[in-house]
């Protein structure tokens, strides 16, 4: 398992505490009641262990459960939850001992605030006056000045994280892809996305119509190695879902229909990507625009299978999508597909709430999907089942992680004039959908456990 920071365990636990509440109290009853009692069994009276007093930990939970159920609002999927953000009140450049004292002082003089002087034949930076602008580190022929970065900027490989006046996180929601790679890396926990976890629960409970479940490959060895995918497809049922459906299914139709895009299209374009990951997609159209026609037209598989199952139901059923990606839950207001997402960390925060023992579980089958669509959760998956459906076309394959990686990989791909088809896989996350943000093992352990349940002693091509 990954290991458990303090954070995670408090956001863990804050998300089985609310869990609770949804499922056993009555549905026209206020949440906003119980928030200080939920708060002060989280946050006991007693020495701070946090933050500078119990006030400020009690009221950043407070802030934190209010966005979890929806009772704070906000327009964007990752928000900064103001009050636990600590500003990081870090140097952003840092002048170290291998400044020279040159004569030409190109720091000083490339400095656009006067904020670099000279003192004892060795550069010092008026951190009052500095405005982070970089111009001295690059104007330094000794690479004496450093630059170091906060935790959530250098995760945020578009630059829509920045800091404001005192120092605070802000998010540009104008460039925010909701990777959630910024909720990850925070050392405070600073930084959340909003659960669906609550509308989840009480749609379950009030069951209007049928409720299906739309669970990610990656699901695969995310609640232990004797957690078996068929036996949370038990779980699930057990919650209330009236069935259970692999994405995988609408993986296996998207790696047929990117193949026949890419023979459709090999003569006009040399290049095309997947459409599959919802990060990388939204980062294209918003840092790269010119370039937004490379991606793959075909929907993901959440939604395709999302529309297999409002087919069946001639779209009388909620559908609920189950998965390691925050992203998703933008992605789904995209269409009509998909009703709510819960990521993994939140179904377990249900499935603890309501005390089900995952492996004392009698598994239930599920068939109907491909090994090649299970295989979609890992790195190099979505590429493999595509190369799969093309025949003898000549396919260049490049397999990409990361979102600064990837938009660098298609544009320089995009200014190749071979005359061979290049097929980017770009996944925002390294190691595929398995090294997500709601995942709860690390990206090796996923990813085995995806490849067994994709079936043992599969060969996959290079």
């Amino acid at each position: 398992m990954n290991p458990v920071s303090e954070i995670t365990k408090l956001r863990r636990d804050l998300f089985t505490k609310i869990a609770r509440w949804a499922l056993h109290h009555p549905l026209d009853a206020p949440f906003e009641m119980d928030i200080s009692a939920m708060v002060k069994e989280m946050i006991p009276d007693g020495p701070a262990r946090y933050r500078c007093c119990i006030h400020k930990e009690r009221a950043i939970v407070e802030e934190r459960i209010k966005i979890a159920v929806g009772l704070t609002p906000v327009n964007h999927p990752v928000t900064v939850i103001s009050e636990a953000c600590n500003g990081c009140s870090l140097n952003k450049y840092v002048v170290t001992d291998a400044c020279q004292n040159c004569v030409a002082h190109p720091c000083r003089n490339s400095c656009p605030k006067k904020a670099i002087s000279v003192i004892q034949n060795r550069a010092f930076i008026d951190q009052v006056s500095c405005v982070e602008c970089g111009k001295c580190a690059k104007a330094c022929p000794y690479n004496a000045i450093i630059e170091i970065n906060r935790p959530c900027e250098r995760a945020c490989a578009i630059g829509a994280i920045k800091v404001d006046d005192s120092r605070k996180a802000i998010i540009d929601n104008e460039l925010c892809v909701s990777c959630g790679l910024c909720v990850t890396v925070c050392p405070f926990g600073a930084i959340t996305d909003l659960s669906q976890m609550l509308d989840v629960i009480v749609s379950l409970r009030v069951k209007e119509q049928p409720h299906v479940a739309v669970i990610a490959p990656a699901i695969a060895g995310q609640f232990g190695p004797k957690v078996s995918p068929e036996q949370i497809k038990t779980a699930l049922q057990q919650l209330g879902f009236d069935d259970v459906v692999e994405a995988a299914l609408g993986a296996d139709i998207v790696s047929k229909l990117e193949a026949q895009e890419i023979m459709e299209h090999a003569a006009q374009t040399n290049v095309m990507t997947n459409s599959c990951c919802p990060a990388f997609a939204q980062a294209v159209r918003k840092k790269l625009p010119e370039l937004q026609d490379k991606i793959s037209t075909t929907l993901s598989p959440m939604r395709v299978a999302g529309q297999l199952v409002k087919n069946k139901y001639d779209g009388k059923v909620t559908t609920v999508f189950i998965g390691p990606c925050i992203a998703k839950k933008a992605e789904a207001n995209q269409g009509d597909e998909i009703d709510l997402v819960l990521t993994f960390e939140e179904l377990s925060a249900i499935l603890s709430a309501k005390e089900i023992d995952l492996a004392g579980l009698p598994p239930t089958a599920m068939t109907g999907v491909t090994p090649n669509g299970r295989l979609f959760a890992r790195a190099g998956g979505v590429s493999t089942a595509v190369r799969k459906h093309l025949g003898d076309i000549s396919l260049n394959v490049m397999q990409v992680q990361g979102l600064g990686q990837c938009l660098a990989a298609l544009k320089t791909a995009a200014k190749q004039t071979n005359d061979s088809f290049t097929f980017i896989e770009c996944m925002a996350c390294e190691g595929g959908c398995v090294g997500g943000p709601g995942t709860m093992v690390t990206p090796a352990v996923g990813t085995r456990a995806v490849e067994k349940h994709a079936g043992e002693g599969i060969i996959l091509p290079k």
